[in-house]
């Protein structure tokens, strides 16, 4: 049986979370960062264009909710789902929530201000964990790169606090839910507090995360992270992976022999 594969973007939310359920199983898989030019390769795997993708018993399986959910079925050991239907449900109606508002928000709260004010940091940050190359491929495309990434994600410059609103409310949303217990749902680590943590680790960067930032953010970044660190949600998300994120469970890829070729996706 082939072992599963991730497409995925290092600095992605959503590959986050993917990542952090493939570790926290601990299932071995190989990961493959894609370029700035996945979508036409994404498009053709899966018919639509947007990335983490799994390629999970030879067939590729798109959008990060949907891979835990395959990931649930094929390797039920140390399940993100609870046994219990309506606490199920209830987690599963929280990660859509977070997913649809919190991760959309985040993002465009980040990069907003980035592609004001210092565009090429934009451009390093966005290139996280993809090498040289990838930045090196992009700077050419500096002044259509922004417009293109807004188009792509639905992002407004004009909407910085509209979007900043967003996080806002999804934080007061997570401290309402957790009403002071270690867990979102029931007593145990679920997929509502692994989204929620994911969501937010661009942003916390905490110590555990595994493609860390590697450049300085400037003074009104700094700033917010600051100001966002400071909610109780987001300091109780800094402790959830502290204690569940664990080390990862990529595996190395095997040396292709001599002569052989490659064997296609």
């Amino acid at each position: 049986m082939d072992t599963p594969l991730l497409w995925h973007i290092p600095l992605s939310h959503f590959s986050e979370k993917v990542r952090w359920a493939l570790d926290y199983k601990g299932i071995a898989h190989q990961r493959r960062v894609l370029g700035s030019g996945y979508l036409i390769q994404v498009w053709r795997a899966t018919g639509q264009g947007k990335l983490p993708v799994l390629w999970l018993d030879g067939r590729a399986v798109a959008d990060s909710t949907r891979i835990i959910a395959a990931l649930e079925e094929r390797y039920p050991e140390s399940s993100l789902y609870p046994r219990d239907a309506a606490t199920r449900q209830h987690a599963l109606a929280l990660e859509d929530d977070l997913d649809d508002t919190l991760g959309p928000a985040l993002r465009a709260a980040i990069v907003t201000p980035l592609f004001r004010h210092d565009p090429d940091i934009a451009l390093r940050v966005l290139t996280t964990g993809m090498g040289s190359n990838a930045y090196g491929g992009l700077r050419p495309l500096l002044r259509i790169f922004p417009s293109f990434y807004r188009i792509r994600h639905s992002i407004s410059e004009s909407d910085l606090e509209r979007d900043r609103a967003i996080v806002a409310a999804a934080l007061d949303r997570i401290e309402h839910a957790r009403q002071g217990r270690a867990y979102l749902v029931g007593e145990t680590f679920t997929v509502a507090d692994l989204t929620t943590a994911a969501l937010l680790g661009v942003l916390l960067q905490p110590p555990e995360i595994q493609y860390p930032l590697q450049v300085e953010l400037p003074p009104y970044l700094k700033d917010y992270r600051a100001a966002v660190l400071e909610h109780p949600a987001a300091q109780w998300a800094a402790g959830i992976y502290r204690r569940h994120r664990g080390h990862s469970a990529e595996v190395a890829k095997p040396r292709a022999k001599p002569g052989a070729m490659p064997r296609p996706i």
